[in-house]
């Protein structure tokens, strides 16, 4: 059922079309994607793959991702919501194409996006990609839900 419910919003070109609603709609995906992964976890069958997530000490692969975003996104006084090393509150940034410096601070490096045909969403420092991560646990979790049963 969650999964159904993030697809259809997927599917909906929300995050493409710039909507006032995108950041519900991000924040509604997050949730069900962070109780999926966390479920899966739970029952030693984590999703553990790591392409392309900025690798931190509480952060080493898309579940830990998954869950840094969603307490970020639903707990506005969250530490996830702050640029490493700094008082920068950094909440819900979307960068759109290829772009290296979107935002830079000091030394702490820069919210980008790597590829032309994605869209990166932040929290904080925190990245995820629509298509490389979205869309990729969209596509693989059938797959792991089905196993558990």
């Amino acid at each position: 059922m969650e999964t159904q419910r993030c697809v259809e919003l997927f599917n909906s070109q929300i995050f493409t079309n710039r909507s006032i609603f995108t950041k519900s709609a991000f924040i509604e995906v997050l949730i069900h994607l962070n109780y999926i992964l966390q479920k899966l976890s739970k029952k030693n069958n984590r999703i553990v793959w790591d392409d392309d997530i900025q690798n931190t000490q509480d952060t080493k692969d898309i579940t830990d991702l998954v869950n840094k975003l969603r307490n970020a996104a639903c707990h506005s006084d969250s530490d996830e919501n702050y640029i490493s090393d700094t008082a920068v509150k950094s909440v819900f940034n979307v960068v759109y194409g290829v772009c290296h410096n979107s935002i830079v601070i000091g030394d702490t490096g820069a919210l980008r996006n790597d590829y032309k045909d994605d869209i990166a969403f932040y929290y904080g420092d925190k990245r995820i990609y629509l298509i490389r991560h979205i869309e990729r646990l969209l596509e693989e979790l059938p797959d792991k839900i089905s196993n558990l049963v």
